[in-house]
């Protein structure tokens, strides 16, 4: 187990998740003991007790009126985040707290910019699961892997390597990233189409992107996020931003002539 002698921040965007949350903060807690760490709470506008069991956890927690997305939540977790390592992990009991450590090693060793938990590898601890949305993952991230490999490098007014980025699993909540990079980031997105953002703006400030297999128990509940619907979003999401980083190019293009 990988160590970090840097602070961890983990931020646990959570909407109505009082069932598993206590677990979920305890859990991460004993994860990095022997860490410098914190653990930062979103409640994002909850109807349930999950702000008054985040608060009584001893932990910081940012609580909204009203829901705002998970993107806006994660956002708002990073901004008061004091840690140097930031990871994002579910408040629904889908990810294992246990696999914190693994998932900042290639970090704290600098051999990743970002990381990505992976359900999608062979030792992959992998409960359940509901084959529509397993196979829309796997889409969602072969294109996600297609955009930031060979779409980003044409577009981008930076001279960004043309090679095979493998993102096995864009759309999973369980990420890691320094702060300082993070704070580069031009994320726009308030709903779960940040998830594939932040792997853009990663390959867009040219980090290296790694994947590690973590657990996950897929019927833990039932996902919020719609297959069609946020697909949709994701995908104009990102074409957007192509589109955005197409102009800029030429317009630096334009100015230097």
């Amino acid at each position: 187990m990988v160590k970090s002698t840097e602070k961890v921040s983990v931020i646990i965007p959570a909407r109505d998740e009082a069932k598993s949350l206590r677990e979920i903060i305890a859990r991460t807690k004993a994860s990095l003991s022997q860490s410098t760490f914190e653990v930062v709470v979103i409640d994002d506008g909850s109807k349930d007790e999950t702000r008054k069991i985040a608060e009584a956890c001893s932990i910081t927690v940012i609580s909204n009126v009203e829901s705002l997305g998970k993107g806006a939540a994660m956002k708002a977790g990073a901004y008061v985040a004091t840690g140097d390592i930031l990871v994002f992990i579910d408040g629904d009991g889908a990810h294992n707290p246990e696999d914190i450590p693994q998932v900042i090693a290639p970090i704290v060793q600098n051999r990743a910019g970002l990381v990505i938990g992976s359900r999608d590898f062979r030792d992959s601890n992998t409960f359940g699961g509901y084959l529509p949305r397993v196979i829309t993952n796997k889409i969602a991230s072969f294109i996600t892997s297609l955009i930031i490999s060979w779409m980003l490098p044409m577009v981008s007014k930076d001279k960004l390597a043309r090679e095979w980025i493998d993102v096995q699993d864009a759309e999973c909540g369980f990420k890691a990233v320094r702060k300082q990079n993070w704070r580069q980031f031009n994320l726009v997105s308030q709903g779960f189409e940040i998830e594939s953002e932040i792997v853009y703006e990663a390959a867009k400030s040219g980090l290296i992107i790694h994947n590690v297999p973590i657990s996950c128990n897929w019927d833990c509940r039932i996902s919020r996020l719609s297959i069609v619907r946020d697909g949709l979003k994701t995908l104009r999401l990102m074409v957007s931003k192509l589109n955005a980083d197409r102009d800029q190019r030429e317009t630096v293009r334009a100015t230097s002539k």
